[in-house]
């Protein structure tokens, strides 16, 4: 039985303008201890996703599924207390920006005690002992005195690493990361995936990790999710996605990355246009405005094609009509 599993979501919000679909019919699947990476544009519905099944989006936004199931236990028919016991506790997230996301009048110390006390019903002094030991975790040095200092005091990755022990003190079995290497050097970067990489071995969790940076997804992800216009267009092992790409936005995306493997100097690719208006999608494949093999039937509703052991991709290039015309074509 899967950790989390996702059945047809769709989640809404209303605006002044009328109503968008953030994130049109999503189903997937996450096993415990693993990690998927949801990867896409900006506005392809990823941040969404993640807040959906956190419960954590606006009055505006409406969220229905056949099922948001966590631990057999579908999230969506849980009341508002029953989901506050499992954010922060069953379920974390570490947020995009850590500044933001930091209580600024509050030492780091007291965010961090606040959620062992809440979850796991220590007291002030056995959770102070607790959020040292979780600084002293993630590498900040001198935990004991930094403990009491507040989040300006803190660089962007000491920030995000203050996140990650929090999203961590309650010993989660699932970790959403939503961009957590955003504004991050380099050097900093390839520390804080590190940190997760170790604090996953250590807990067990699985990890759902949102990032637009397909780097750090070929490092750290054993399955890989590719959303566009708020759907699922490609789904596979990070190896079937990296060397097999079957949707022509997921060729895109692999096609506008500089490539160290390959002597041949090459220049970069970009994908042409701009990212859909979700007010107005195109009829069938989002895609279609700005895909290179665009055909009369991409204005169709498009299904999930499967391929070997488990990789989908939403493109009508595997439609027979389109198999046949291509044949065809070949064949003159």
């Amino acid at each position: 039985m899967a950790l989390l599993e996702i059945k047809n979501l769709r989640t809404t919000f209303r605006t002044e303008d009328g109503e968008v679909t953030a994130v049109n019919g999503l189903s997937f699947g996450l096993e415990a201890g693993s990690t998927l990476g949801i990867v896409g544009e900006s506005g392809s519905g990823k941040s969404v996703t993640a807040l959906s099944i956190m419960r954590l989006l606006p009055r505006s936004a409406a969220v229905t599924a056949d099922g948001v199931l966590f631990e057999e236990q579908d999230l969506l028919k849980k009341s508002e207390g029953e989901m506050r016991k499992i954010r922060g506790h069953r379920i974390a997230m570490i947020f995009q920006d850590p500044m933001t996301s930091l209580n600024p009048v509050l030492t780091v110390g007291e965010q961090i005690s606040e959620a062992v006390q809440a979850h796991l019903g220590y007291n002030r002094h056995d959770a102070r002992d607790k959020t040292v030991e979780m600084l002293k975790k993630v590498r900040i040095p001198a935990p004991e005195k930094r403990v009491h200092e507040y989040p300006h005091q803190f660089s962007g990755g000491m920030r995000q690493r203050v996140m990650i022990a929090m999203a961590l003190s309650c010993d989660p079995t699932l970790l959403i990361a939503d961009e957590p290497t955003t504004a991050l050097d380099v050097t900093i970067q390839a520390q804080i995936l590190e940190l997760m990489n170790e604090m996953q071995a250590e807990t067990g969790a699985a990890i759902i990790m949102i990032t637009h940076d397909l780097g750090i997804v070929a490092e750290v992800c054993a399955n890989v999710l590719v959303m566009y216009g708020g759907n699922l267009v490609e789904y596979g092992s990070a190896a079937q996605i990296f060397d097999n790409p079957k949707m022509p936005y997921t060729q895109g995306l692999l096609s506008s990355l500089p490539r160290l493997d390959i002597s041949e100097r090459k220049r970069l690719e970009p994908i042409p246009g701009q990212p859909p208006n979700l007010f107005r999608l195109p009829p069938g494949c989002a895609f279609a405005p700005r895909c290179k093999f665009r055909m009369p039937i991409c204005s169709e509703p498009v299904p999930l094609f499967s391929f070997d052991a488990g990789h989908v991709a939403r493109c009508m290039l595997y439609d027979e009509r389109a198999k046949r015309a291509t044949a065809g074509k070949t064949e003159a």
